[in-house]
C-alpha cells in the first residue's frame, strides 16, 4: 500500500470504538488489468453489480461517490461517500462519517491482487467503527455481506464472460 496516504484517507481510518468489518472475496479467471477496467467503468455497473447498480464519481480523492444501493431485504437508497484512496490498477476506497467519526465511520476498500496463476483476487471490505456500529451490524451486517458477495460474484461472472 502507498505509505504516503492522502489526509482524506486518514480521516476514514477505522477507529477503536466497536471495530467491525464486512468482507466478500472472489477469485477471477482474468488478468488484473482487465478486472480493473471493469471495476472503474462506473457507467456500466448495472451490467454486473446488483448491489450498487449505479455509482456516480470521478474517482478523484476528495470527490463524492454517489452510490445507488439495492441492499437485499431492504429498500433502495442513495448514499454519498467520499473517495479517499485510489491506487490505479489495485485499490479504491470510499467512506463516510455519520456525524462525528466516533459515532459512525465506514471505509469501503475494493482491492485487486494478482494470483500466481495470472488470475485476480477481488476483495471488498467495509470497515466500520463508532458507537453506532453494533446497531448498524445488527440491522445491516448480513444484508451488507450478502450484497458485497453479490458484487464479487457479479464481477467474476461478468469478467469471465467477456
Amino acid at each position: 500500500m502507498n505509505q504516503r496516504l492522502h489526509p482524506t484517507h486518514l480521516r476514514y481510518q477505522q477507529g477503536r470504538i466497536f471495530p467491525s468489518d464486512v468482507v466478500a472475496v472472489a477469485d477471477i479467471a482474468a488478468p488484473i488489468d482487465q478486472v480493473w477496467r471493469i471495476l472503474v467503468d462506473f457507467e456500466h455497473y448495472e451490467d454486473w453489480n446488483p448491489f450498487t447498480p449505479k455509482v456516480e464519481t470521478d474517482l478523484q480523492v476528495g470527490s463524492p461517490a454517489i452510490l445507488h444501493v439495492d441492499m437485499p431485504g431492504r429498500s433502495k437508497s442513495i448514499r454519498t461517500e467520499w473517495v479517499n484512496l485510489v491506487e490505479p490498477g489495485h485499490t479504491i476506497c470510499w467512506g463516510m462519517h455519520m456525524g462525528h467519526a466516533s459515532l459512525l465511520c465506514t471505509n469501503r476498500w475494493q482491492i485487486l491482487t494478482t494470483l500466481d496463476d495470472g488470475h485476480t483476487r477481488y476483495e471488498t471490505v467495509d470497515y466500520f467503527s463508532g458507537l453506532l456500529t453494533p446497531l448498524v451490524m445488527a440491522l445491516y451486517g448480513e444484508p451488507t455481506r450478502q450484497g458485497f458477495q453479490s458484487v464479487a460474484d457479479g464481477l467474476k461472472a461478468f469478467v469471465e464472460d467477456i
